[in-house]
């Protein structure tokens, strides 16, 4: 394979020494800045909208409506499984902070911006009757509401204990030079910690379906297609530029080393992940969200607010996989790095 960072890198290098005089340095971090806005708000958004509504319709298909609200939210979580295993493919162990940093995005795109989002756009379009039905929802389905935000922190607080458990350290104030994966037995504990919060999930998730199956029967279904052909597509889309996420991060780390150090610590890889790439594959979800509020029903109210508790717990799946993957890694001489 190239060295792509190699390769960024002298381009940055190139900027810097040939075109000093008109701000050369400055070159590639607006470059990155622009394709980082390309990838954020159209790549991964559009490929994984591909793999979402192909999933819902074939989950239909083949599985009943029942199982769409599930398959839809854990869909938009692809995102992080794909950057982590790009990461791991570059031997960065840092990859696995993407989806436990997901799980604090998930909260505050989904229970705050997306909301804010759909009502300040009913406002400017003076759609009032929408945006009065809207807030009727919201106060009928408060103890909805509620259970899902609880639902979305505590699959949070398993995050960050898992997280803890991984590197001995938590995300928040940057991590150290001396925090390292931490030996076997740990990663074993990490991994059991994201699996009994998935098992908490589903419990809740089963009930809830058990109480109110409507919920998930009468989801708008209009854009959920069947196609086999979509899903490979939006899959080799979001693979690419899942790549490409990770090399523009690998990039960062070396040129502007001494500026990240300050706001990530040594650990600078996994600080981008669990801040900057969860922010990124975290956009679908809310994608989801918007469209969930916009329609002004019970049944999508829950899956816009499944957007962050069902995605969440996806995430601790996700995160369980990646920690058994380094374990694997390890145990055959490859060490990742933060």
């Amino acid at each position: 394979m190239p060295d792509i960072v190699g390769q960024l890198v002298d381009i940055h290098l190139y900027q810097k020494t040939q075109f000093s005089a008109f701000g050369g340095q400055y070159w590639f971090l607006l470059e990155s800045v622009v394709l980082g806005l390309i990838l954020c708000f159209r790549l991964i958004p559009f490929t994984t909208d591909l793999m979402v509504n192909a999933s819902a319709g074939l989950a239909a298909k083949y599985f009943g409506n029942k199982s769409r609200t599930l398959v839809i939210n854990a869909s938009t979580n692809n995102p992080e499984l794909v950057n982590m295993v790009a990461a791991f493919c570059m031997r960065k162990a840092g990859g696995v902070a993407n989806p436990l940093g997901s799980n604090l995005a998930n909260i505050y795109l989904m229970y705050l911006v997306a909301p804010l989002y759909v009502m300040l756009r009913w406002k400017l379009k003076g759609k009032t009757d929408q945006l009065q039905r809207f807030k009727a929802l919201i106060r009928t389905e408060r103890k909805l509401i509620y259970q899902h935000l609880g639902m979305a922190l505590l699959m949070f607080a398993f995050s960050i204990a898992g997280f803890w458990v991984l590197t001995a350290s938590h995300p928040f104030g940057g991590l150290t030079e001396e925090v390292q994966i931490q030996p076997g037995s740990f990663l074993i504990a990490a991994a059991i910690v994201c699996v009994i919060g998935i098992i908490a999930f589903q419990y809740w998730n089963k009930r809830l379906q058990e109480r109110d199956p409507e919920l998930f029967e009468a989801i708008d279904d209009e854009e959920h297609t069947e196609s086999w052909g979509q899903f490979i597509g939006g899959t080799v889309g979001l693979v690419l530029s899942s790549f490409a996420v990770n090399w523009l991060f690998l990039a960062w780390a070396q040129i502007y080393q001494a500026s990240l150090t300050i706001f990530l610590g040594a650990a600078i890889f996994t600080g981008l992940h669990y801040f900057i790439g969860a922010l990124i594959t975290s956009l679908p979800e809310m994608n989801v969200a918007v469209k969930g509020y916009s329609k002004i029903t019970r049944a999508d109210l829950n899956t816009a607010l499944s957007a962050a508790s069902v995605s969440n717990m996806t995430n601790l799946a996700i995160a369980a996989l990646g920690i058994l993957l380094i374990i694997l890694l390890k145990s055959i001489g490859l060490e990742l790095g933060l």
